[in-house]
């Protein structure tokens, strides 16, 4: 037991009554910091009790919030803090009248465990969690799972330390546990059960109940803020928590676009355009910037000259946002906005002039309440005066037109560093404070509201203090109004003589600058080899003629030539010149004054054309190859080109983004099949579900590589005499979350494109070389395995390298280890692979090659290049085995493998007539489902302990 006394004294040391108060370690709640002393939320209240009690503490440990619990119960200790209320503990402990606070109890995850949204009960479901037994907090979690209907593992442990211990190192999914605190370093991905928090008392100290009511009641009345204040000191948002969101708000994030808001440029240093660059700046725009990093959110701020304009601009149903916005109902009821919590809670001050006069007269800023708020409640005999900015307010202050003026306090700052108001006095009205929160009006999207609510609730008071700081800073800038107040007849002399200067000056800098306007606007706007607009002048142009123009009435066109690079590359780039000047002119015949065309680069161009029917547009597209392919003959050219459109049909949701309907139409281009002839692919349905399925996978690829989401499935390889196992192939699976295993011929072709292969083979070969590992240590009969690789692996010169340092790392003999590859490879770079290949088989690596007989087969490659194994593609064997000719071909490949000391595996065997007909031609080994499909590695491994495999009919 260890004594805690206050230094607050009531009475003398032998009068005070010893209470004895219930510990364990317990995070932001209490704890013991480095010197011993104990500290938190639960210790620092019950200090302040001791201002109203002649309490002494004894701090009894009781190891754990259990045990605590039944020690209260049995009068071990006398007083237990943050207890919750519930009908059962009335029979067992005395609970006073007034609570500590109000508290909630979360479901927290780690911060980078992306498998869980905020409130995402779909993925909640058959979640480990973890709880404090007997607790509060666990019958809120049982119940919050029951009224939204997800079903979880609940663990149950003693201590805190323990569950969050085990949270973080990955045993549990999520703990459930009233909200831990600043120093929490998880996050928060659901809140539920807000309830009241008490000091309890046990049963036999009825006496101590008494005192405790006392001292709450007092303590509430001579500080009613104490509560908020202690309860913001420990368990406000810190730095290290972000804001968690919805499947509902992330979907809106990522389909938002850019958002309009509007901020009054008045309010310097809050919020105002800077002078030089016209950016929105000061603290609300550094706010700003902190929700953008934190949801990704984009925002188009647009300025007003006044509050009351943006008020005003705020009802355009363009603009979803008020930047600054007074936390008033009656305001907000008004304009029609509904404002988040706020962000900054500024003192108001009233600054007077240099006469000390009655204050009767008050300026404001008009659409402020706050002056008319104070005036009403203090019952003064003050005029409020309004004006459009707070400066306005100061010089109606400085021309005597009113006494004083009410203003916040960063303002106030920010102006009086003006030598104009360096005699102006300033009086602190500390009941009053503009509490500034974001306004959303209430014709935007109820999903952007609580967006930016999450997003102020998680704005730590270090972020705002830090804001604040930076930008209260800056002093005022000096203006020649300023300087002209002071200095007034010292200055009339100058200007008369540098006016006469500037005067000669502008006249020359105008002359020259219209001869320069026509060559820039050329070079921003004009492409220099074929005169036609390029680009930048296209999306700019574009966008105008899209702004009015009713949906589905214009196209975007993207086109290039098919052979230019082969053009290019054999007749030079003045020929190729030749043909883009061509091109630029039959598109530029083509357009009207409503439409337009550009060039992008190379021979890459873009149209907007207006769009009537598709016979008509392709009519139209085949005019323009034609008058092309025209000029071609009419220059005697030994060539035809082809022209390929890809076309984008402009519709409402998606017309203001010219960026995005350029990849569109140019995604349709490229994904045109092998043609000989111009043609016209129009960007559909079945192309945008094929793109969003593309950008899915590339969304998703990295993290499910990192969750081990990718594993290996393995196809044994069989003799067919004794059908014993001779080896595996090792085959990539998708084990996908919510949908379950994915084959590689739904995400491999994707992979194949972006380069990701590379890392999903060296991921799959990394995890074959643990499982062989495993294998071997548990003593079983390995065979080899073969790993694929993509070709595009042979373009890397350290590839090889790579593959031996990995095999070693894990001990693995290099036999084990079958290197596979697709014949196709053998198109290019043909001395690379040669190298990789030596250095392979002198490390002892078998190799083999996949699909052989499928497409650049060569009896050339196999003299040329030594490799251990073909496998005969499928095709061979499903197609081609019932003829003899066929036979004869399949017999001819077999004896000239085993002439070269190769071996031949049959891949798709999978009836019982093919392995007859394998046995009688001489190949013996096979693959296919007629012995076994791949199978996960758990299954596998029990094939190894028996790896006779097991065939329903006889062969």
């Amino acid at each position: 037991m260890i004594f805690l006394s206050f230094p607050i004294k009531i009475n003398s040391a032998s009068d005070r009554v010893p209470v004895k108060v219930g510990y364990y370690d317990d995070g932001d709640y209490m704890s013991r910091n480095e010197n011993g002393e104990y500290i938190g939320f639960n210790f620092e209240y019950l200090q302040e009790i001791t201002k109203y009690t002649n309490w002494k503490y004894e701090i009894v440990d009781c190891k754990s919030w259990e045990n605590a619990l039944e020690m209260l119960k049995s009068g071990e200790i006398d007083v237990l803090p943050s207890v919750y209320y519930t009908k059962e503990r009335t029979k067992e402990m005395l609970f006073p009248t007034l609570p500590m606070c109000n508290i909630y109890t979360t479901l927290n995850v780690k911060v980078d465990d992306t498998r869980y949204d905020y409130e995402d009960f779909d993925s909640f479901q058959d979640m480990k969690v973890g709880v404090i037994s007997n607790s509060k907090d666990a019958e809120n979690f049982k119940e919050y799972c029951k009224t939204n209907d997800f079903e979880v593992k609940i663990i149950s442990y003693k201590e805190t330390d323990d569950l969050l211990r085990d949270l973080k190192n990955g045993n549990l999914d999520g703990v459930a546990i009233t909200h831990l605190g600043r120093t929490s370093t998880f996050k928060s991905v659901a809140q539920f059960s807000p309830e009241p928090l008490y000091t309890v008392v046990s049963n036999k100290k009825l006496d101590l109940l008494s005192q405790l009511n006392s001292a709450l009641n007092t303590l509430t009345l001579r500080n009613s803020s104490y509560e908020t204040k202690l309860y913001n000191k420990y368990f406000s948002i810190s730095t290290a928590q972000k804001p968690v969101f919805t499947k509902d708000e992330q979907e809106y994030i990522q389909q938002s676009g850019e958002i309009s808001a509007v901020y009054d440029s008045t309010k310097i240093p809050l919020e105002y355009g800077d002078s030089k660059t016209g950016e929105f700046s000061g603290v609300v725009a550094d706010l700003f910037k902190e929700i953008t990093n934190n949801t990704g959110l984009k925002f188009r701020f647009v300025s007003a000259k006044s509050y009351s304009e943006a008020l005003q601009v705020s009802k355009d149903s363009r603009i979803s946002i008020v930047c600054g916005m007074e936390n008033d109902y009656i305001n907000n009821q008004k304009n029609n906005i509904r404002t988040t919590q706020y962000y900054l809670r500024a003192p108001v001050v009233l600054v007077s002039g240099e006469k000390e006069n009655e204050i009767k007269k008050v300026a404001a800023v008009n659409g402020s309440l706050i002056g008319q708020n104070i005036t009403e409640d203090g019952k003064l005999d003050r005029t409020i005066e309004y004006y459009n900015s707070p400066k306005e307010c100061f010089e109606a202050v400085l021309k005597d037109k009113v006494d004083a003026v009410y203003v916040n306090t960063y303002i106030a700052d920010y102006l009086l560093s003006n030598p104009r108001y360096e005699k102006f006095s300033v009086s602190t009205l500390t009941n009053y404070a503009e509490e500034i929160s974001i306004g959303i009006s209430d014709s935007a999207d109820s999903r952007l509201f609580s967006i930016l609510d999450k997003c102020i609730q998680y704005m730590s008071t270090e972020q705002m203090d830090r804001i604040i700081l930076k930008n209260t800073i800056i002093q005022y800038d000096i203006t020649w109004q300023d300087i002209i107040h002071q200095h007034p007849m010292a200055i009339i002399g100058g200007v008369i003589i540098v006016s006469a200067i500037i005067i000669i000056l502008l006249s020359f800098l105008l002359l020259l600058k219209s001869k320069n306007n026509k060559r820039i606007e050329s070079l921003l706007y004009r492409d220099s080899l074929t005169g036609i607009w390029n680009l930048n002048k296209f999306c700019k142009e574009a966008i105008k003629s899209l702004r009015s123009a009713e949906s589905g009435s214009y196209v975007i066109v993207y086109l290039d030539i098919k052979q230019f690079r082969m053009i290019n590359d054999t007749l030079g780039f003045s020929e190729g010149d030749e043909i883009l000047c061509a091109l630029a002119k039959a598109l530029q015949d083509s357009v009207s004054f409503e439409e337009s065309c550009a060039r992008v680069s190379a021979d890459q161009f873009v149209m907007l054309l207006k769009y009537d029917s598709w016979e008509c547009l392709e009519e139209r597209l085949f005019k323009i190859d034609n008058q092309l392919n025209g000029w071609v003959e009419k220059m005697r050219k030994t060539y035809q080109l082809i022209l390929v459109f890809g076309v984008y049909m402009v519709d409402e949701v998606e017309k203001h983004d010219i960026s995005l309907m350029l990849d569109l139409a140019n995604y349709a281009r490229r994904n045109t099949e092998i043609t000989h002839k111009s043609c016209v692919v129009l960007y559909d349905m079945t192309m945008r579900e094929e793109g969003l399925h593309q950008r899915n996978l590339t969304d998703r690829m990295q993290i499910a590589l990192e969750h081990g989401e990718f594993v290996p499935y393995f196809q044994p390889k069989v003799d067919m005499n004794t059908n014993k196992l001779v080896g595996s192939e090792a085959l990539v699976r998708w084990n996908y979350p919510h949908k379950g295993i994915i084959s590689p011929a739904k995400f491999i072709p994707y992979f194949e494109k972006n380069g990701f292969v590379v890392e999903i083979d060296f991921y799959i070969y990394e995890e074959v070389c643990k499982m062989l590992k495993r294998w071997m240590d548990l003593g079983l009969n390995i065979s080899p395995v073969s790993c694929n690789f993509s070709r595009i692996h042979f373009n890397n010169e350290s590839f090889s390298e790579k593959l031996i340092e990995i095999a070693d790392s894990y001990k693995i003999p290099h036999k084990y280890l079958e290197i596979e590859v697709t014949e196709s490879i053998f198109v290019e770079n043909l001395n690379q692979i040669l190298s990789h290949f030596n250095q392979l088989r002198e490390s002892e690596f078998p190799i083999s090659i996949d699909d052989f007989g499928s497409g650049y087969s060569s009896l050339g490659l196999l003299q040329q290049f030594s490799v251990d194994i073909i496998k005969l593609d499928r095709t061979f064997i499903q197609k081609g085995m019932h003829g003899s000719r066929e036979q004869a071909v399949v017999r001819g490949v077999v004896n000239m493998a085993k002439e070269l000391n190769m071996k031949v595996i049959c891949e798709g065997v999978e009836s019982i007539e093919q392995v007859r007909i394998l046995k009688k031609i001489g190949c013996y080994l096979a693959q296919g489902y007629f012995y076994a499909k791949p199978m996960p590695q758990d299954d596998f491994e029990q094939l190894l302990k028996n790896p006779v495999l097991k065939i329903k009919s006889n062969v």
